[in-house]
């Protein structure tokens, strides 16, 4: 599992409290104003609706804050140490080694570079499905292909091809009984694959064992 800091945690969670959160991570140059403008399609039924956003580049913070500006959303930015307050509709991070904050405390994410490709790699969604998130992504994988089938079938992520897909597909999810019900299914994935390593050691071992008896 991706680490935090857990007085982080604490501290955002408490300054969140019961608001729907989702995160948006990866978040490519031409995928801003796509994630943005969801935001907005989300927030007319959930006004509360938080979005944590982070550009797959530290350099596209900026874009992120012109970007939204534009669009009237109010934002905080984390790097800075600000916590999101009630009027604060958009949370920005630039450091991808918050990622295991961000998914522990999002009840849905959305894996950016897979609607608009961008020069990183994207994000692992069994990252995310570990630390209990719903999983939304676009149909432009380019890692991580096995892993997005085998929650996708479980249920676990959903696929989504546009902004308005995207938009409905959050203001769905973020009902707690949605998201915990696709957030049991990743556990099920991720529990089945250290079932199947814990097999795999134990027969390497086995085999192991039987070669040292026989000298």
């Amino acid at each position: 599992m991706l680490p935090c800091v857990d007085s982080d945690l604490n501290d955002l969670s408490a300054a969140v409290g019961g608001r729907p959160t989702w995160f948006a991570a990866g978040v490519t140059e031409r995928e801003i104003g796509m994630v943005l403008g969801a935001h907005k399609q989300a927030l007319r039924l959930s006004h509360r609706l938080l979005l944590i956003l982070q550009p797959d580049v530290p350099e596209k913070v900026n874009e992120v804050l012109s970007q939204a500006a534009s669009r009237n959303i109010t934002t905080a930015q984390w790097d800075d140490g600000q916590f999101p307050d009630d009027t604060t509709q958009l949370l920005i991070s630039s450091d991808a080694a918050e990622r295991g904050l961000f998914f522990r405390l999002a009840s849905v994410s959305f894996l950016g570079g897979t609607l608009i490709q961008g020069r990183s790699g994207g994000c692992d969604p069994l990252e995310a499905a570990a630390l209990g998130s719903a999983i939304l992504y676009g149909p432009r994988l380019r890692q991580f292909m096995p892993s997005y089938s085998r929650l996708a079938a479980a249920g676990a992520a959903r696929i989504v091809n546009d902004v308005d897909a995207l938009g409905t597909a959050v203001s769905r999810l973020i009902a707690p009984d949605q998201a915990a019900t696709m957030a049991h299914a990743g556990w099920d994935v991720i529990s089945q694959g250290a079932e199947l390593t814990d097999r795999i050691i134990d027969l390497i071992q086995d085999a192991l064992d039987r070669e040292l008896s026989r000298t």
